[in-house]
């Protein structure tokens, strides 16, 4: 199963239809969001602050959306969504691998979660891509659909059958890594 992974869109409308699209066109049967979906994003006009303009995108897909909460996510449920959000953490099995799934804020490379519970954690938090080992975890950022950090692009990550690729938002890779 292919899979798209992505973080942090704070509310851009403009960027949520891109990755929306993108998900569409690379044929994703899953997006996994990783938190802060609709709030605290910017006011730049060009970004289309509209966090319910975004709930109703994602809604509109809730059949291949899963998502877990991130520290913007504060009065999301007002917004009704309806795919599965789960509140600071969600353990998943994919691709015969166990995966954590969070935001960043309550769990990171720099605090795992225990030893043995996940040998895959998927994060964004940091709006920056990554790629690194911390013992048996491999810890995984997609960066940030709106809001990218560090010089990278507004990207995602696509992940099938072990191989990892990050894309920006216009569907070009720029990094890719192969699960161990």
């Amino acid at each position: 199963m292919k899979r798209m992974i992505a973080s942090d869109l704070h509310g851009s409308l403009v960027y949520c239809r891109k990755l929306l699209e993108l998900l569409q066109k690379e044929n994703a049967q899953e997006l996994i969001l990783l938190g802060d979906l609709v709030f605290s994003g910017s006011y730049d006009p060009l970004y289309e602050f509209n966090p319910q303009g975004v709930m109703d995108l994602l809604n509109a897909q809730a059949g291949q959306v899963l998502a877990v909460e991130g520290n913007c996510d504060w009065g999301i449920q007002q917004l009704s969504p309806q795919f599965p959000f789960y509140r600071k953490y969600r353990l998943e099995t994919r691709e015969g691998r166990e995966v954590f799934l969070t935001h960043g804020h309550r769990y990171s490379p720099r605090n795992p979660p225990p030893m043995g519970m996940a040998q895959v954690m998927l994060s964004g938090h940091t709006h920056r891509p990554d790629f690194r080992q911390v013992g048996d975890l491999v810890c995984v950022n997609p960066g940030s659909v709106s809001l990218p950090r560090g010089g990278s692009p507004h990207s995602c990550l696509v992940w099938e059958d072990g191989l990892l690729r990050w894309l920006t938002l216009e569907g070009q890779e720029f990094h890719r890594e192969r699960l161990p």
